[in-house]
């Protein structure tokens, strides 16, 4: 199973496909740099004679903009120096499918061209597709998964913005970690999430309540890198999608309360033959330990972690999940079957051998923290690099250790990688400056903010 969206197949008449699932408008969009779905709804008829062919045009802002949809200045891509000019979103007509729950409503994901027909290089799904062709080009076939934590809360997300975030009521209350008789309590709601993503394809292996109150996980079953992104992106949509018809909001911000869990947005892979007849990380020798290749891409993955951190944390509030023993990776440590490190090795004798990279958060965009553990695991694997000892125990002690600490701030991650020569190798120069302004500027918002806290704790005291 490849686990891409189904749903059209390109070797099929398009129109009669539209007519025989009376499909009257198209979500037509592509994943920004926040790996947010953005783009238009598009009329059936106009998608049949030039979108569907030729694309949609939109500014290309939108790899130039924050999550909030403000320009961010000094980027050398886009900006009132450029004024703001359109590119084409350009269908993948693998990904198109009818909207479950929608009638008449097809989606497809695109991938941006600029005017001339070329790749914008910047964009996160050209980058992992680049990323992809680099381990294909080596004779690699990267095999990826995604489990994503994230929060449901009473109210629709226009009534939790009127009353500005505060006085938050999860779904359900108290900490009930794979309860069985508390999902049942929700299930009419998960339920529904899991039915109508597997009528796209996007199949959740598990779904389980965590460590948060009103929070859960979703695994989803895996597949080829850049279908597994795309699956990561329409499941989050929908995840939101489908909360809010019920009333609820749901929320994959990396740590939305202190003394509640972090979401995370666990990722894990790896390598088999082109043709999938071989599973590069499996060891029939000893399926306690990974083979030596994949003991090489486990290193390469973390010996550039902390490179690619801005990557993984890409705001100032995703540091808070690793601080502290959350359940996150936060130093450069690997372990097998153990969930306090970076990277967990989970070993076999077939196909299932794969590493798990635990430092991304669930606000982490899919295509980007694909593309890093990729390029990472290539290097490691070029190099022939060694993981070393495995930790055995807890590795949130390696804290204390700063040679081996992650970047604990969003300013500390970013000048690593504007630095990284092993990020500008693989992601190219452009891409490393253009997305290391991107979170220069996220830090400054998060640095002029004045924040709930501040008040609380100075507006009567100081």
């Amino acid at each position: 199973m490849n686990n891409g969206v189904r749903g059209y197949d390109p070797s099929t008449d398009l129109r009669t496909y539209f007519e025989e699932n009376g499909i009257k408008v198209v979500k037509v969009g592509a994943p920004d740099m926040e790996g947010i779905w953005r783009g238009k709804r598009i009329m059936a008829e106009f998608f049949l004679k030039t979108v569907a062919t030729e694309g949609s045009h939109f500014s290309d802002l939108l790899f130039g903009w924050d999550v909030q949809g403000e320009p961010i200045l000094g980027l050398k891509h886009t900006g009132p120096h450029t004024g703001f000019p359109d590119m084409a979103l350009v269908p993948d007509l693998t990904t198109l499918h009818v909207v479950p729950g929608e009638p008449g409503v097809a989606a497809v994901i695109c991938d941006a061209f600029s005017l001339d027909g070329d790749p914008i290089e910047l964009a996160p799904r050209e980058i992992l597709r680049r990323m992809v062709q680099r381990a294909e080009d080596a004779g690699y076939r990267p095999l990826c998964a995604y489990e994503f934590e994230f929060y449901l809360f009473e109210g629709s997300p226009r009534e939790l913005a009127r009353n500005g975030y505060r006085d938050l009521v999860p779904i359900n209350e108290g900490v009930y970690a794979y309860s069985i008789c508390r999902d049942s309590g929700t299930d009419w709601l998960i339920g529904d999430i899991r039915d109508r993503l597997a009528e796209i394809g996007v199949f959740i292996e598990a779904s389980n309540s965590e460590y948060g109150p009103g929070q859960f996980e979703v695994n989803i079953h895996y597949g080829d890198a850049l279908a597994a992104a795309d699956s990561a992106l329409l499941l989050k949509n929908t995840v939101k999608e489908v909360a809010a018809e019920h009333g609820y909001t749901a929320s994959f911000m990396a740590k939305i309360k202190t003394e509640d869990a972090g979401n995370s947005g666990h990722v894990h892979m790896s390598m088999h033959a082109l043709d999938r007849s071989e599973a590069y990380f499996a060891n029939p020798e000893d399926p306690h330990a990974l083979s030596e290749l994949g003991m090489n891409f486990m290193a390469g993955v973390l010996d550039h972690a902390h490179e690619l951190t801005a990557l993984y944390l890409p705001t100032p509030n995703a540091f808070k999940r690793v601080e502290g023993g959350q359940f996150a990776g936060s130093n450069t440590s690997w372990g097998v079957d153990n969930r306090t490190v970076a990277v967990r090795s989970i070993p076999s004798s077939g196909p299932a051998a794969r590493v798990e990279n635990r430092i991304a958060g669930a606000d982490a965009n899919p295509y980007l923290v694909l593309a890093a553990t990729i390029a990472s695991g290539l290097e490691g694997i070029q190099k022939k690099s060694d993981p070393g000892t495995a930790i055995i125990g807890n590795a949130y002690e390696l804290d204390c250790d700063e040679s081996r600490r992650l970047p604990n701030t969003l300013d500390k991650a970013v000048d690593l990688f504007a630095k990284s020569e092993m990020a500008k190798k693989y992601f190219g120069e452009d891409f490393v400056e253009h997305y290391a302004q991107m979170r220069r500027w996220e830090a400054h918002q998060a640095r002029i903010a004045v924040t709930q806290w501040d008040v609380e704790r100075y507006l009567e005291r100081m």
